[in-house]
């Protein structure tokens, strides 16, 4: 096994299809699929004013050591979403305040690490979504241990693919396959534009819930 290993940076997200999915909920898109929903214990570090949507660009990062991620940096793009797969480890935090403002400036939107982050304060004035396993004081240094660079992993129990679709909001950070995302985002869209239109309804028009067709038939003893 290489000690470091480096492919090439995945082809850019659609323009239309970001702007598309940065107008959908996460929590609609789970009221359509079980897959891809990154572990919440994941969270948003600072608040998001709408839903973040890159290009995913995964780096393995081993345990106390920041060199891949570093490395990292210097090749990330406008639109790109930073993926780090710890590889268990829990200790170490290897995005803090000045980390996160160098991501910022490559133009990327966001970073979604499956371990902890520090400089918590600093990580409030910077321009990014950020998403980790909440702080510590521990941080990784220069310690060339290895690690690679666009690779597959995984985060919070899902599997990430450098290019795939990674979408963070408040409530969390879901990765959808590039080859499905139009699918789903036509969807999520739809299925917002019906619910909205039941919400202008009066309460009286408005249709009747799956839940009450279930229950209702079951108690009539028919099929619902």
């Amino acid at each position: 096994m290489k000690k470091y290993e480096v492919a090439d940076m995945p082809p850019p997200l659609p323009a239309d299809l970001v702007t598309a999915l940065s107008g959908v909920e996460l929590a609609t898109i789970g009221h359509l699929l079980h897959r891809g929903f990154v572990d919440h214990g994941i969270a948003a570090m600072t608040p998001q004013p709408k839903t973040v949507v890159g290009t995913a660009v995964t780096v393995s990062l081993p345990a106390c050591d920041g060199v891949m991620l570093h490395y990292a940096l210097d090749h990330l793009r406008a639109g790109d979403f930073l993926v780090i797969d710890r590889l268990g480890d829990e200790r170490y935090a290897c995005v803090g305040g000045g980390v996160a403002e160098r991501i910022a400036m490559s133009g990327a939107v966001g970073v979604a690490v499956d371990g902890p982050c520090t400089d918590v304060d600093e990580l409030a004035d910077v321009d990014l979504g950020i998403w980790a396993r909440g702080a510590s004081s521990l941080t990784t240094r220069v310690t060339d241990l290895g690690g690679a660079l666009n690779v597959p992993v995984a985060i919070g129990n899902v599997p990430v693919l450098p290019g795939d679709v990674v979408m963070g909001d408040n409530t969390g950070v879901i990765v959808l396959p590039r080859a499905d995302a139009w699918d789903i985002c036509r969807a999520a869209v739809a299925r917002e534009a019906a619910s909205a239109a039941q919400q202008n309804l009066p309460v009286g028009e408005r249709r009747i819930s799956r839940a009450r067709t279930i229950v209702e038939a079951a108690m009539n003893g028919s099929a619902a």
